[in-house]
């Protein structure tokens, strides 16, 4: 992490300050006051890990610590530790976009703050994030947020903001796989693929090699199925669209029964990797049940 301060004037090396501020910050500081002020009661504490030797700084001197710091290395080094931390990368990468709340609205008050987020599933922990001005610029900040961390081995699920062939090559050329959301924003590649799937739906799938299993989740009166169906064969989507990396489509068939009421949707993926979950790879001529 670079330190632009003069070195002959620092009285707080930047390694304390950043120990200081990440354990106040796990403590419940939300403010440099805060942060100043648990670092004036556990200085015994914070000497366990590092010198100290002109104790903790100011609120003041935080702030103007912070303000000398390049946001943007700051943020590589962060979700560089955490990845370490957590032996990323994850088995799955969520990468979405959501709007702060109350971070927009009022006469004087800015545009709404947007930030793009990677969530490692299995940790529960965001690794990343970037802030963009609108939902828009999504398809900039997610190669941004990629570039940041290490995935090599994961699976990265995208919506279908995210769906540019710029990103899957990004994704594959990092050691990675896709899972990328399709709706109408993606106009011939979404319709092609939903004509495929429902003829293939038509016909049981016996035209095509698929991988397929069910899930089934209730609680307190609700009860979710969803049916997942990998298709295998998908050259003519491959010559007809040449996405990077492309292996598959996988349709998701969701069905919920609340107080007696019955809603259905179907959504759509392109893959990088192919799936065989629960070793179900099938063959259009396999006699097996699917299994549940």
């Amino acid at each position: 992490m670079p330190d632009h301060r003069q070195a002959g004037k620092v009285l707080y090396p930047l390694d304390e300050v950043l120990l200081l501020c990440l354990l106040a910050v796990l403590a419940g500081a939300e403010a440099f006051t805060d942060i100043a002020r648990f670092g004036e009661r556990k200085q015994d504490l914070l000497r366990r890990f590092r010198p100290f030797a002109n104790g903790t700084p100011s609120h003041d001197h935080l702030g103007d610590i912070f303000a000398t710091l390049d946001t943007h290395a700051f943020q590589r080094c962060f979700v560089a530790w955490v990845s370490a931390l957590t032996r990323a990368p994850a088995q799955v990468i969520a990468i979405d976009g959501k709007t702060s709340r109350r971070s927009g609205g009022g006469k004087r008050s800015k545009e709404p703050i947007h930030m793009v987020s990677a969530f490692a599933a299995r940790q529960r922990l965001v690794m990343g994030q970037v802030a963009v001005a609108q939902k828009s610029n999504e398809i900039v900040a997610i190669p941004a947020l990629l570039d940041m961390m290490a995935i090599e081995g994961a699976v990265v699920t995208i919506d279908a903001m995210g769906a540019q062939r710029s990103i899957a090559t990004k994704i594959i050329d990092k050691k990675a796989d896709y899972i990328i959301a399709l709706k109408g924003n993606q106009g011939t590649l979404h319709k092609d693929v939903k004509l495929f799937c429902a003829e293939q739906q038509a016909s049981s799938f016996q035209d095509t090699a698929t991988s397929r299993f069910e899930t089934v989740d209730g609680d307190h009166g609700r009860i979710e199925t969803r049916r997942y169906t990998a298709i295998h064969d998908v050259e003519w989507l491959r010559e007809r669209h040449d996405w990077p990396g492309l292996k598959g489509v996988i349709m998701v068939e969701s069905q919920r029964e609340i107080d007696g009421a019955t809603t259905r949707q179907t959504r759509l993926y392109i893959i990088h990797h192919l799936p065989d979950p629960r070793g179900q790879h099938r063959r259009p001529d396999d006699p097996r049940p699917l299994e549940h």
